[in-house]
């Protein structure tokens, strides 16, 4: 339980970054992308001595990449980059409170490192509203929230230091 007094030190402490991370922390999601890797096995002298010669069998796994997105929309929308999905068969968006949402892909922009994925689900899903960058000043605060490594709403801010240039 929070006193009185305790409650207004927080108050007191609510800064716009707080502010921006609790109205967008339902709508920041977890993206595993997994893909099939086929190789050829590594040469074992006991199969060539015991198996079939000269044939080396093929190893299939699967591998999971992890990579931040977030809603854009209700009906289920993702943007998240590219190389996250990039050589992914499936992915899968993870929400905060762990539901797990197949999703297919709508677009991919490899030069740009973006991509938009669908959740295969028709509920309505926490979505971010996107701003325009037309008016971004220098010195702006901006704030990132993602999940690297699968680590959830990480959060961290930064300045703008320059605008209109291209990379």
């Amino acid at each position: 339980m929070i006193a009185a007094g305790q409650e207004i030190g927080r108050q007191a402490r609510r800064t716009p970054v707080v502010e921006v991370f609790e109205k967008t922390r339902e709508a920041v999601v977890n993206i595993a992308a997994t893909q099939i890797v086929e190789r050829k096995a590594q040469y074992n002298w006991f199969d060539e001595l015991f198996g079939w010669p000269g044939q080396r069998k093929i190893q299939r796994y699967k591998r999971t990449s992890l990579g931040s997105g977030f809603v854009i929309h209700p009906e289920g929308y993702v943007v998240t980059n590219a190389h996250v999905i990039s050589y992914a068969r499936t992915q899968k968006v993870i929400f905060v409170d762990k539901t797990e949402y197949e999703a297919e892909r709508v677009a991919v922009d490899e030069k740009h490192d973006l991509a938009v994925l669908k959740i295969k689900d028709r509920r309505t899903f926490p979505a971010i509203k996107l701003g325009t960058s037309s008016d971004l000043m220098i010195g702006e605060t901006v704030i990132a929230i993602g999940n690297p490594l699968g680590y959830h709403h990480t959060v961290t801010t930064g300045i703008i230091s320059a605008t209109d240039r291209t990379l």
